[in-house]
């Protein structure tokens, strides 16, 4: 029996297989996860889950959720890794075209040793100096606060939309045909 005689069932179960669907189904998590951060930072007035940085985020945690880029620890602590480093440059250098680099070379150094690489972050330091956001608390909030949401949306959409294996959910069963 082929995929489009299983029924509605099978189709709510199980993972879209053809590049349309896979791009349609990443671009509505997208559209729906940057929604959500949008529409609470309009809410409280004020940047409390968004930055520029989580928009490539979206691709790797709705478009490649299987890439170890896009586990959750490294969203979370790969974004606040970068921050923090970001702010420290921020407050102890000038923003020169040789200290965004070095706080961008610190920031990758840092990740890779940590083993929280996750692209999207590198941008942070340049988004933080550039910005001159030099308070801690910007690492926290929106940095920390709306990766860990992130997360969240996309672990819930994994699961219950999707159905594409992300992080623990939807692994696929041992001994299961696939």
């Amino acid at each position: 029996m082929d995929n489009m005689q299983k029924g509605i069932h099978y189709k709510i179960t199980h993972p879209a297989h053809k590049l349309w669907m896979i791009a349609l189904v990443a671009a509505a998590g997208s559209a729906l996860c940057i929604g959500i951060l949008a529409f609470v930072d309009g809410v409280a007035k004020g940047d409390y889950l968004l930055v520029a940085p989580f928009g490539a985020t979206m691709v790797l945690v709705f478009g490649l959720p299987q890439s170890p880029l896009a586990h959750p620890k490294n969203v979370v602590f790969g974004h606040l890794t970068t921050a923090i480093i970001g702010i420290i440059f921020a407050n102890l250098l000038p923003v020169t075209f040789w200290s965004l680099g070095l706080a961008v070379g610190v920031g990758i150094f840092m990740m890779i040793m940590l083993n929280v690489t996750h692209p999207p972050a590198g941008g942070n330091p340049l988004l933080i100096m550039l910005g001159a956001h030099t308070s801690i608390l910007f690492a926290f909030y929106p940095i920390f606060a709306g990766s860990c949401i992130i997360v969240l949306i996309a672990l819930l959409y994994h699961a219950l939309v999707s159905r594409l294996e992300y992080a623990w959910v939807n692994k696929p069963k041992e001994g299961k045909d696939v």
